[in-house]
């Protein structure tokens, strides 16, 4: 073990303490890279891997994390299409086009038959082993372009089979790697009478053990690296390069969810996940992310938790009824008028409702019906515009509160629509209307503060929108003879700060850099103005 205090190479008193791990001190720079070299790039971390009954196997911070530093930087372990996926190429990922004239189908793998780019990413290393094996067993994909604009893009269930088959290949070509993955949470049990499943099974098993003739793997021991995928692998869109795809990462993997989530992540060009602290995390804290939407409700999300991966939350905001003194999921008493109706056990999914003030009571049935119903009818709105959204808030005023979980989404949904739709661009719009999309950015981002709080991408959302609409209210203002030329350049510089706030949250999202750019060039170039 390396002496505190002492240079990690030399040994002698040193105080240069290591920038990633802060654990080990040296003497100087270079000590520092011999160390890095001889192996301490792989031990440097500021996180353990911790396990408890509740939890399992979960990440712990070994210092004090700042807020907005980046603490796990890592490669996919393995990584492929999704469950159902539009046509992508298995080479590169990217989500495939349409065929150029005068070639009527997708370019196809010479060997497999698979869609593909063109012949570079049949070479891909990512797909020769799958290539070799599928055609020599002489599998032929059933995948084709389809002119038809309502066909076009169409998901593919057939891609169901290709990462699984790429895990399976993975333990004959390299067992240690194979067994790090099968360390992973499957939580098959709880999956494999699902209807999902029931379908999954029949495609895959006779994929893997017929087609592709594994016959010597169980249709348990297939399933279970399904139920491994489905529980640990990240969702990945690149707009930059149309790739969407999935992948698993073995550090990644095991940190932990709670509702109130202290870190998030993001994926670079090359697809590492990094994950960010959202806020500061102190040394020997549980590092967290959300798995959810922090705009639902307490039931929902936990119904979501359960169905996606297979585990009943208990944290804080979960075991608050109140839910944080948001009463998210609550909605108005119609007998007394005044309560509202809140779960008397939140972490029983099925247990009774009851206003705070009266006796009126509700089954969870019911709430979860009103749930269901209400999500229908939000999918259903014309979206094109504000007004559908606005008449929903007013017509359900009676029913769910100004912090419903209903109707926060449909605000949070208002608050891009306007200044993006057509006939509410900000050029286009009253000065009512951007004087509601201030109000409605400064709402939900005390709700932020409190759901979803620090540097997440629904607050740094809300500072764009805010910023952009307080410095379009400012000028108008000051043009109507509302505001003096002093009170708008203070104005201005209020809408900098925030966009300041957004630039630090959203700087290591890749699909933003253009947006924050010109975005901060825009506000300078109005400060600077005489």
């Amino acid at each position: 073990m390396t002496n505190p205090g002492k240079c990690a190479v030399c040994g002698v008193t040193a105080a240069q303490k290591c920038g990633g791990c802060r654990n080990v001190v040296y003497c100087g720079k270079e000590h520092q890279i011999i160390h890095w070299k001889k192996g301490h790039k792989a031990e440097c971390k500021c996180y353990e891997v911790a396990i408890n009954d509740i939890l399992g196997r979960h990440l712990r911070a070994t210092r004090d994390i700042r807020k907005g530093e980046i603490f796990l930087r890592e490669k996919p372990f393995i990584y492929g299409p999704k469950v159902a996926s539009a046509p992508v190429c298995l080479g590169c990922h990217r989500t495939l086009t349409a065929p150029e004239p005068p070639q009527k189908n997708y370019y196809k793998c010479t060997r497999c038959t698979w869609p593909m780019c063109g012949p570079h990413c049949e070479r891909s290393l990512q797909h020769v082993d799958e290539c070799e094996i599928m055609a020599a067993r002489k599998f032929n994909s059933k995948i084709d372009y389809y002119s038809s604009k309502h066909q076009t893009g169409k998901k593919e269930s057939a891609y169901c089979v290709i990462l699984p088959l790429r895990c399976i290949l993975l333990h004959n070509k390299n067992p240690e790697a194979f067994a790090r993955f099968a360390q992973l949470e499957d939580h098959l049990s709880e999956r494999v009478n699902t209807p999902l499943y029931n379908i999954l099974s029949a495609n895959l098993l006779t994929f893997i053990k017929t087609i592709m003739g594994f016959s010597e793997w169980s249709d348990e021991d297939v399933l279970r690296v399904a139920a491994r995928l489905d529980t640990n692998a990240f969702e990945i869109r690149q707009p930059a390069t149309g790739q969407k795809l999935r992948a698993v990462y073995a550090n990644a993997a095991m940190i932990s969810h709670d509702c109130i989530s202290n870190a998030r992540h993001t994926f670079d060009e090359q697809m590492q996940i990094l994950f960010i602290a959202k806020q500061n995390i102190a040394k020997g804290e549980i590092i967290a992310t959300s798995y959810t939407q922090p705009l639902k409700c307490t039931l929902m999300r936990r119904q979501h938790l359960q169905l996606a991966k297979c585990f009943d939350c208990i944290c804080t905001r979960c075991k608050d009824p109140e839910e944080l003194g948001t009463f998210a999921g609550a909605i108005l008493c119609r007998k007394c008028k005044v309560g509202k109706i809140i779960s008397t056990d939140p972490l029983d999914n099925g247990a009774l409702w009851k206003c705070q003030l009266c006796p009126h009571e509700i089954p969870a049935k019911q709430v979860n019906w009103g749930n269901n119903a209400m999500v229908k009818e939000i999918e259903s709105l014309n979206k094109t515009s504000p007004r559908a959204l606005e008449e929903f808030i007013h017509r359900y005023r009676d029913t769910l509160h100004e912090k419903n979980t209903h109707v926060l989404q449909v605000k949070y949904a208002l608050t891009q629509l306007y200044g993006n739709a057509p006939g509410f661009l900000m050029h286009e719009m009253t000065d009512g209307a951007v004087k509601r999309k201030v109000e409605l950015c400064q709402e939900l981002l005390e709700v932020a503060d409190i759901l979803d709080g620090g540097w997440s991408i629904f607050r740094g959302n809300l500072l764009l929108d805010l910023q952009e609409a307080l410095v379009v209210q400012a000028k108008r203002e000051f043009k109507s003879g509302l505001l003096t030329k002093a009170n708008v350049q203070e104005k201005l510089a209020e809408a900098m700060e925030l966009l300041k706030e957004a630039v630090e949250i959203m700087k290591l999202e890749p699909d933003m850099q253009e947006v924050l750019k010109e975005r901060t060039q825009q506000l300078a170039d109005e400060l600077d103005m005489d």
